[in-house]
């Protein structure tokens, strides 16, 4: 049964960055690796990192870019990545990824997605001065059948937690240079999930209980979000 997951959040084809976590990870003794996805659009190199998600047996799901080229579809976005110019391998496995997985662990049935469930361009966050509330319903429902008490999404870019009475939910952040590049490790024997940093070099800056939250940051679902989370976050 997997205990200790390794996460990685979206990687907008920043191989050198997943290279680095993927090599940290492997000494850190994960039962598995995770990743939100989204390895299209990006300005570094989309082939290498498909051989090491592959090389390292990640369960990877699709993001919202990874759908939108191969579907064609804003490629006005920074750094985007054309079809006609990925090669095949690359088509191949984006195309295999699913929107969804449902892993088994120490603590229940955790599902992973890019967005929250198959919808990858839904939004979850509580609300902060800097930042507008983002509400779904869809995550209500997930929350309400009491089905997963853990999730881990990305597309928003921030490693967070946001605890729920009946939920934990995790984002798994970005890879992505300008977004406090990093990764996770989610321990379910210790309750704990550590953050890391990648600049200049992979070292952990935060670890976090995975259940202990003031009541001010916990949730019964989206709609008690009130818009003044003081985030948990898992970056410095």
């Amino acid at each position: 049964m997997v205990k200790r997951i390794g996460i990685v959040g979206d990687v907008h084809a920043e191989h050198r960055h997943l290279d680095m976590a993927l090599e940290h990870l492997a000494q850190l003794n994960v039962d598995t690796i995770l990743c939100t996805g989204d390895l299209a659009d990006g300005s570094g190199d989309i082939d290498a990192c498909v051989e090491l998600l592959q090389d390292h047996n990640v369960q990877t799901v699709r993001g919202n870019h990874d759908r939108w080229v191969l579907q064609d579809k804003a490629r006005h976005v920074a750094n985007a990545h054309l079809l006609s110019e990925l090669s095949d391998v690359v088509v191949d496995y984006l195309s295999s990824l699913p929107p969804q997985l449902n892993i088994d662990t120490d603590a229940g049935p955790l599902m992973l997605c890019h967005g929250v469930g198959t919808n990858d361009l839904q939004k979850v966050w509580p609300g902060t001065q800097r930042m507008p509330v983002e509400r779904s319903r869809k995550l209500d429902d997930i929350i309400a059948a009491g089905d997963y008490p853990l999730m881990i999404n990305g597309h928003v870019h921030y490693r967070t937690i946001i605890h729920f009475d009946a939920m934990t939910l995790l984002n798994a952040g970005t890879l992505r240079g300008d977004h406090h590049p990093g990764f996770s490790v989610l321990d379910l024997e210790q309750n704990t999930v550590c953050g890391f940093e990648l600049q200049p070099n992979a070292h952990q800056v935060r670890c976090h209980s995975l259940h202990e939250s003031s009541a001010k940051c916990r949730f019964k679902n989206t709609q008690h979000f009130d818009g003044a989370w003081q985030p948990v976050t898992l970056y410095a």
